[in-house]
């Protein structure tokens, strides 16, 4: 197995990136190793030599150069006071750099005079940037309310069955309600009372009218669907049509009135015109005599009318009990005709609108024949049910239209085929 640490031999041509990593591999790992280790070690004890000044470095030796047998013994008082060698190793390095400490929050990059402090400071007061800052501070205040409302429970504080839209989040009406939604549609009862004869034990005179309200319902319904019959029904035979009316019923439209003046025109006669004042003969004219008396017998028409007129109006006073017993008939014949139009007003409100094009009709009756009628109340079978009670009582009082149900079905049968990939497909 090759040595991780020895480099590879390489052909001395041959050029070799710095930044590739197959390049590690041609130097030594152990130096590069005791490189770091001398580095680290020269941090600890003092800082990097390569970085130091020669000053630090170097010092100029400017004692006398005297031997050691010139030099003056230490006396032991001098060796007392000197500092031991285990508490000079505490003291600080005076050639080691000072460790940064890490800046405060207010520390600001960079040199900035008094000038450009005050120019910040007369900024920071300007009205624009306070403006800023409030609105900076609404719409921080706005987002933390949002935040703090999409974590609460939607709260509705009005009636979901009024028919108005709320908004589930907020509680509040989209829009305003119409005046004429608390208006009541009819002055029926929400709960129609049935007949007394419906119930589980009826008496007889009760009973026997609702039969008879049955039967009237029941010849009234064969009536209208015999007039439906006899207006569809065929003909008689002698009422049938025959040749003669098929003959004029084909011929309808084909002949013209305007035949006879296209015979006149072939055969070139000039059709006579038609003027709106006809020529008048000599005979007819009127003499100045005949003119002169008629304008005389017209003035004196005039004048009998007037005088007609005049002694009318002299006689309606003696009319004046006669005209205030008209007069009173007439306010007494209106005063009839209103108190009619209100009945009928009063009786609309109990009445059923038609509000689309199917019209009301009312329920069958919910009856039991005298044979059905049973002594028990556990032998009742019911009739009837309570949901389609409240749909018709609904139609009733106009608050929805009368609908009926709609079947749904196909015109045409469905096409079936086989599709071309399936045909393929052999078992």
């Amino acid at each position: 197995m090759a040595d991780v640490n020895t480099a590879p031999r390489l052909s001395k041509k041959r050029k070799m990136g710095k930044n590739k990593k197959k390049s590690w591999r041609a130097s030594k790992v152990e130096d590069i190793e005791e490189f770091l280790d001398d580095e680290r070690r020269q941090i600890r004890t003092g800082g990097l030599v390569s970085e130091k000044l020669d000053r630090s470095l170097f010092v100029i030796d400017k004692s006398s150069k005297q031997g050691s047998d010139s030099a003056e013994p230490k006396s032991k008082r001098s060796l007392r006071n000197k500092p031991l060698k285990c508490l000079s190793l505490l003291q600080p390095d005076p050639h080691s750099k000072i460790v940064r400490k890490p800046d405060d929050i207010t520390f600001q990059k960079g040199k900035r005079t008094e000038r450009i402090i005050s120019r910040n400071n007369e900024r920071s007061r300007s009205q624009v940037r306070i403006i800023a800052e409030k609105q900076r501070q609404k719409w921080k205040e706005e987002k933390l309310k949002e935040k703090i409302h999409k974590k609460q429970l939607p709260v509705v504080t009005e009636d979901l069955w009024l028919g108005s839209d709320i908004n589930l989040w907020t509680g509040l009406l989209l829009f305003s309600q119409p005046t004429t939604l608390q208006q009541l549609t009819s002055a029926l009862s929400a709960t129609h009372i049935p007949h007394p004869g419906t119930s589980i034990n009826p008496s007889y005179d009760d009973h026997q009218d609702l039969l008879l309200l049955g039967h009237l319902k029941e010849e009234q319904r064969i009536k209208n669907e015999k007039k439906i019959l006899n207006a569809l029904k065929f003909p008689s035979k002698e009422d049938a049509p025959d040749e003669f009316t098929y003959m004029v019923e084909m011929s309808a439209g084909l002949v013209d009135d305007t035949d006879e003046e296209d015979d006149l025109e072939e055969e070139g006669v000039d059709a006579i015109p038609v003027s709106a004042n006809p020529p008048v003969r000599r005979e007819d004219r009127k003499t100045k005599r005949q003119k002169r008396n008629e304008k005389v017998e017209e003035e004196k028409a005039k004048k009998r009318a007037m005088e007609e007129k005049v002694k009318k109006r002299e006689n309606m006073v003696l009319r004046i009990p006669s005209l205030k017993s008209e007069i009173n008939k007439a306010e007494r014949q209106k005063s009839e005709r209103q108190a009619l139009k209100q009945k009928k007003k009063e009786e609309e409100k109990f009445k059923t609108k038609r509000l689309g094009l199917i019209k009301f009709e009312e329920p069958d009756l919910d009856l039991k024949l005298s044979s059905e009628l049973v002594a028990s109340l556990r032998e009742v079978k019911p009739e009837g049910h309570p949901l389609q009670d409240v749909y018709k009582s609904m139609q009733r009082r106009n608050i929805i239209e009368p609908r009926i149900r709609q079947k749904r079905k196909r015109k045409y049968k469905l096409k079936t085929f086989e599709k071309k990939g399936h045909k393929e497909v052999t078992l």
